[in-house]
């Protein structure tokens, strides 16, 4: 049985809506701006990507007030099946230091469920994985759907770097952009959620064709060489289970954030798996280069970027490879096609 993303929402720097954002992250338009963050070193404000808010605070009250929009997008996307009855599977960021979610998950989604007016399914659960929660979210997804009696289920991500002790942490080290430092990411925040429901053969969707995770020992916090193994392990499942070359894969991506860890990361992949030269450009999309680093949303959000992709026809082909990794060393990795 498998799977497909139909719909998806979103709340991030450069839109309030899954329309909005995904049309400007085809544009390329990038939400990072000058933010109230300081890099106590230089003396100097940080740039950050911010989700433009009515009012600024922090903690759970703000991650729901991100998320809750999101949500509600792809609830009104399920052909006007009862909320109470799609689960939704919560990514989040892993467990600190530092503190990215402000509380604990139950807190969260006692200000979700007030913030939509209504009560999650109780087969909803929350993953603490940071980058590739999506990816064990798409897992327990899948076998969700294969029950009768769910006929829909939402995979949802929120993070949010903007708090300067977080940033602090980050800034120590050195892996935050900043005035001295060029090997960091911008600092962000954001909501994405994505529909997901049995696959059908009419169409148009984003079929879900493989899943992989993998474990990196070389972490970016290690002084161990860096080799990739554990994210080839993690692709190399995925494409396994899907029945496809590396080299067929058309596109990819990836949670790369500006850090050069991630790129080379990336780089190695393809020189330990392409078996076969491709004629055409083998594009890499990294979705960060406009949300900034958004951490456990990024999941959600590189499979709404897919799909948007495929409905509209920008996409490099039908075949696209997503690939995650969390800070810990945990690698995922999923084959998806748009039919």
């Amino acid at each position: 049985m498998s799977i497909s993303v139909v719909a998806s929402g979103l709340v991030t720097a450069i839109g309030f809506n899954a329309a909005a954002c995904l049309a400007a992250l085809r544009a390329k338009i990038s939400g990072v701006k000058t933010e109230k963050l300081y890099d106590l070193q230089a003396g100097q404000y940080l740039r950050a990507a911010r989700v433009r808010l009515p009012q600024w605070w922090e903690g759970i009250g703000k991650l729901a007030e991100l998320l809750a929009p999101a949500i509600a997008e792809c609830m009104d996307a399920a052909d006007g099946v009862d909320s109470a009855r799609i689960p939704v599977l919560l990514c989040l960021p892993e467990p600190g230091p530092p503190d990215r979610l402000g509380g604990t998950p139950a807190q969260l989604v006692a200000a979700l469920q007030a913030r939509l007016g209504r009560p999650l399914s109780p087969l909803s659960r929350t993953l603490a994985q940071g980058q590739v929660s999506a990816v064990a979210a798409l897992v327990h997804a899948r076998a969700l759907l294969a029950q009768n009696d769910c006929a829909y289920c939402i995979v949802a991500g929120v993070d949010s770097f903007l708090r300067q002790s977080v940033v602090d942490a980050y800034i120590a080290p050195r892996r935050v952009m900043t005035a001295s430092n060029s090997n960091g990411f911008f600092p962000g925040e954001a909501a994405s959620a994505v529909l997901l429901r049995q696959s059908r053969p009419d169409g148009p969707e984003l079929r879900l064709l493989g899943l992989g995770l993998g474990r990196e020992a070389a972490t970016i916090a290690s002084d161990l060489p860096l080799q990739a193994k554990g994210l080839c392990a993690a692709v190399q499942g995925a494409l396994g289970e899907a029945s496809v070359a590396f080299h067929d894969v058309d596109y990819r991506i990836a949670d790369a954030n500006g850090e050069h860890y991630k790129f080379k990361e990336a780089t190695l992949l393809v020189g330990r798996l392409m078996r076969k030269r491709k004629p055409e450009r083998f594009e890499l999309w990294h979705p960060v280069e406009s949300l900034g680093e958004i951490g456990a949303a990024i999941g959600p959000a590189a499979l709404a970027q897919a799909l948007h992709a495929g409905l509209h026809g920008y996409a490099p082909g039908p075949t696209v490879l997503c690939h995650f990794g969390s800070d810990g060393g945990d690698r995922a990795a999923a084959v998806l096609r748009y039919t």
